[in-house]
């Protein structure tokens, strides 16, 4: 049990998040709500009561205070995250189970790929009636990510950009082989250079670029999602769909697959990070259930600053989504075209601008957390150490973002997906009962609870004293609280059509 002070100091963070959150509530009534910044999806009553808003902001602070203060058996921390059970199998069957799933799963990404430009093109005008708006949106946008995070990764197996990649990469490494083969006139030298350049990279990536090519990516996807009509322009998606997999196709023949894939494609940044989420990891060939959110702990999850920048982004973009469809953010953007710039600057600087000052609150936070606590470790080590938690936020926001807008279209997705290019004239959508916001609001809590234990396992990995472990947390544990008062003053808003852009 923490001293007395400490104890004062928790309760004092809970008040303030509490009065913020009472502040938001009283601000804001219950309202109408949607997924307009998805150009897809109908108004719906949410019908979110105070009295709910409040009890989870408690609730949420409450968690944090209990499991910084209470939760102090080191013991007790290592065998919850440590406990795995593989599935049981038998392993020559296994392999050849995997084998075939890799191989299904490839064809599954490649005919999607292919249903994306090939149905954007030539298929239905009506978006909710056109397959590769539902595959691009309401599949790899929406509910991937929640697969991944609710279950377990898929995406390496059915990443058709990966998969095309690899093809490539294969060919030119055998016309490579065979061209040295055919000149290579003798001995050492020949065999030597042939084994260096079989699935070696054309560029070697610069190490200093670290992960910053996806950051720069998936700002770049959010940024032009909202600004061209990809989800009501189904021709204007295709192409966009051809940009993407050339792009990423000759970067990862250049750099290599492995370097590509790891460090620059935004996608597979993406997944691979929700993935650590999961309660269902893949170790080698064996998958193996854990706890959810157990692996937040591993220090491999975050490498570097540029995987922290990409953590915050992740809660960063679902905010900014939210943000842009509210009457507070319509009359923000007209408040800045007003001043002469363009809607599209206008939608770039909120986004750059409110992920700079996500990001240096966090940053602030890694800076505070080496005064209230101490420490040998520098402050971007710290950085590093507690970010996987912040995916355990942006995994519990993505879900509260898209539940009501996933379920809503189901119908219209499966008229899409049995009749591509004849699909129903109106496509049926379903009305979201306004019980959908209680489902959305305990999605922020459960994601919230899930980092604050992440971060206090995280603080007890690096910090040798019970007390010091808990001191570290305090200003995480603010930042983490914010980023949720946040999104849940969102989830309350009324909605509106984001202006001056077609998508």
């Amino acid at each position: 049990m923490p001293p007395p002070r400490s104890i004062r100091l928790i309760a004092s963070i809970a008040l303030g998040c509490g009065a913020v959150g009472i502040a938001a509530v009283c601000w804001t009534e219950p309202a109408s709500a949607s997924n307009v910044a998805a150009g897809l999806g109908e108004d719906r009553e949410l019908t979110v009561p105070t009295w709910l808003t409040l009890l989870t902001g408690g609730a949420a602070v409450g968690a944090s205070a209990m499991l910084a203060a209470l939760v102090t058996d080191r013991r007790f921390v290592d065998a919850l995250h440590e406990w795995d059970r593989p599935f049981p199998s038998v392993s020559t069957r296994s392999s050849r189970v995997l084998a075939i799933g890799s191989v299904l799963g490839s064809v599954l990404g490649l005919t999607a790929l292919a249903a994306v430009i090939i149905v954007g093109l030539e298929g239905p005008a009506m978006p909710t009636a056109n397959l590769a708006v539902i595959l691009a949106f309401v599949g790899v946008r929406a509910l991937l990510p929640m697969i991944t995070f609710l279950v377990v990764d898929p995406w390496p197996t059915i990443d058709p950009f990966r998969f095309i990649a690899r093809g490539v990469t294969g060919i030119l490494d055998r016309v490579r082989g065979r061209e040295r083969r055919n000149t290579a006139q003798t001995g050492t030298e020949g065999a030597k250079s042939n084994a260096a350049s079989k699935n070696a990279a054309i560029l070697e990536y610069p190490a200093r670029l670290s992960s910053w090519p996806a950051v720069l990516g998936l700002g770049a996807l959010v940024w032009l999602e909202l600004v061209l009509p990809v989800t009501t322009d189904p021709g204007v998606l295709a192409r966009v769909a051809v940009g993407y997999a050339c792009v990423t196709v000759v970067g990862a023949v250049l750099f290599s697959p492995a370097a590509w894939f790891r460090h620059a494609d935004p996608l597979a940044v993406l997944f691979r990070l929700y993935g650590a989420v999961a309660p269902v990891q893949r170790q080698d060939s064996q998958f193996r259930l854990v706890v959810p959110g157990a692996r937040l702990r591993d220090e491999s999850v975050v490498a570097d600053s540029s995987e922290v920048a990409f953590a915050v982004l992740l809660v960063w973009e679902l905010t900014y989504n939210g943000f842009v469809v509210t009457t507070p953010g319509r009359r923000t953007v007209e408040t800045l075209v007003a001043t002469g710039l363009s809607a599209h600057v206008t939608y770039l600087a909120l986004l750059l601008g409110g992920f700079g000052l996500a990001l240096g609150l966090y940053w602030l936070a890694a800076h505070a957390s080496r005064r209230t606590a101490p420490t040998y470790r520098s402050e971007r080590a710290l950085a590093r150490r507690f970010a996987p938690p912040l995916l355990a936020i942006a995994a519990g926001y993505h879900l509260a973002h898209y539940v009501a807008f996933v379920a809503s279209l189901a119908p219209a997705s499966l008229a899409a997906l049995s009749s591509p290019l004849a699909p129903p004239v109106n496509p049926t959508t379903l009305l979201v009962p306004g019980w959908m916001g209680t489902v959305e609001i305990g999605a922020l809590l459960a994601g919230h609870v899930l980092a604050i234990w992440a971060a206090h396992a995280i603080a007890f990995d690096c910090f040798p004293g019970r007390l010091q472990a808990i001191r570290s947390q305090y200003p995480f544990v603010v930042v983490m609280v914010c980023y949720t008062t946040v999104s849940l003053w969102l989830l309350t808003l009324p909605t509106t059509e984001p202006v001056y852009v077609a998508g």
